[in-house]
């Protein structure tokens, strides 16, 4: 699996959970000089080495931008309201350090495609650099200590964001979901705990983290995501000989009103490009993969409104959202 899979992992994230051992945990964090001074301080100082990185505090961002962070998927929708939440994003926006969510630190790396090494690695340098400058809490016999239980031990979270249509159009999800909890894997929607999927997307991540090491805990989640891999394709293939005209017809539906809508939704968009990403692995639709993932993001609420230089009531985001699909699809 060389290609990094990218028809069928949408993106690889790591994410570490870290506390302070002279800080109570966020929930009953009080005092705002020492929150600055012991984590969003130590966290700055920690990072700098490491290149260009910029700090946002949620008290004082505005709302448009805190949730396009949210629609990158940079911070989690309980960090924008957190009364001391900050975080601090890298210039690639690929690392990302919530303070004061959950955990005092919850830090994490996403990259695109089926790619959990470069993830771990790239995580890894940022969280060693900020060992260095803070007292994490550790225990030698139950490991990291977090606000959640279970994400004692190592402290981290492995997840895949799968996009997996033939799966599910051909009823084969639910056996392939069934399957995770004797892994320690569990599936969630597109913004983790608590969410919905949406346009055939999954996210994939372990459970438990204590008593199992790192390198452990990212060998089972990417063998488990191999296995999504595996059946998505075979499905596709299956897909592909008994689909036949109707879902030919289905495909290109989807593409022709993306092609020329004047207005569409964000479900309705969600559920179309599903379908024309789906054309395009299986060679029907002459599209670049890449630009129709791009739209996933650069088609959500707050990121339109920033587009546009100014908040957008929900037909204006509508009218936008369908004008930057046509543009995309027709390059």
């Amino acid at each position: 699996m060389t290609d990094r899979c990218k028809d069928v992992v949408y993106s690889s994230r790591v994410r570490f959970a870290r506390n302070i051992n002279s800080l109570p945990f966020p929930a009953k964090l009080s005092g705002e000089e020492e929150i600055y001074s012991v984590l969003m301080r130590g966290v700055e100082k920690a990072l700098a080495p490491l290149g260009e990185f910029r700090m946002y505090r949620m008290n004082g961002l505005d709302p448009l931008d805190a949730q396009a962070l949210v629609e990158k998927h940079l911070i989690s929708p309980a960090l924008v309201n957190s009364r001391y939440g900050a975080v601090m994003i890298s210039t690639l926006q690929d690392i990302s350090v919530m303070i004061n969510e959950e955990d005092h630190i919850r830090a994490q790396c996403i990259v695109r495609g089926f790619d959990p090494d470069s993830a771990f690695k790239r995580l890894v340098q940022a969280d060693k650099a900020m060992a260095e400058n803070l007292d994490f809490a550790f225990d030698p016999k139950y490991g990291y200590l977090t606000a959640c239980p279970t994400n004692m031990g190592a402290g981290m979270r492995a997840s895949f964001m799968v996009f997996v249509p033939a799966l599910t159009l051909t009823g084969a999800l639910g056996s392939v979901i069934n399957t995770l909890p004797k892994f320690g894997v569990t599936a969630r929607g597109v913004y983790g705990e608590g969410s919905e999927a949406k346009g055939f997307m999954y996210q994939i991540s372990n459970q438990a983290t204590i008593g199992a090491g790192e390198e452990e805990i990212l060998g089972r989640i990417t063998k488990v995501a191999e296995s999504f891999i595996r059946a998505e394709r075979a499905a596709r293939e299956d897909l592909a000989r008994r689909g036949g005209i109707d879902l030919k017809d289905k495909i290109m539906r989807a593409y022709g009103i993306l092609s020329n809508a004047c207005k569409i939704s964000s479900d309705e968009f969600m559920e179309l490009i599903a379908y024309v990403k789906l054309g395009i692995s299986m060679e029907l639709v002459k599209a670049d993969a890449d630009k129709a993932d791009e739209l996933i993001t650069l088609t959500q609420p707050a990121m339109l409104c920033k587009a546009a230089g100014k908040k957008l009531n929900a037909e204006e985001r509508d009218m936008t959202r369908a004008r930057i699909v046509k543009n995309a699809l027709a390059r």
